[in-house]
């Protein structure tokens, strides 16, 4: 088996915050991927290749970015997935849901700590402390 191209960095996806992944049929990219791509965890193993629409239906319901699946690693009853990109358009989607999960697991972390926040608030302060250190490789 041949590996796929790997991307030069990644978002890691928090795990509290649901992802859906769907396996989409499709002809598979015939370029490079972007250099920023996507770790997230699924409770589904998908093999290398896989072309995958990857939503948030309970944080940005009409969002949708398609990515493809270079390589999976088994955490006990788990999966670690590594997602390329290939289009500039996809990779801008998932980075502006990657942001969104990243805030609302940051008012998550609030709450925890006896801090309730709306998401609005949680949107700010993450803002102002980690919007500047959030990946922008290929867009």
């Amino acid at each position: 088996m041949t590996s796929l191209p790997s991307p030069i960095s990644y978002i890691q996806h928090p795990d509290n915050t649901p992802l859906s992944l769907d396996a989409r049929p499709a002809l598979p990219p015939n370029k490079p991927p972007l250099p920023l791509g996507l770790i997230c965890n699924s409770l589904q193993k998908l093999a290398n290749g896989t072309l995958v629409e990857i939503s948030s239906p309970h944080l940005a319901p009409d969002m949708r970015s398609l990515g493809q699946i270079i390589w999976c690693r088994s955490l006990g009853t788990r999966y670690q997935l590594g997602v390329a990109f290939y289009s500039s358009e996809d990779l801008y989607t998932l980075r502006m849901m990657e942001q969104l999960c990243h805030i609302e697991h940051y008012r998550h972390i609030l709450d925890t700590e006896g801090q309730p926040s709306t998401l609005e608030h949680a949107a700010r302060e993450w803002v102002e402390k980690f919007a500047e250190q959030f990946p922008t490789e290929g867009l």
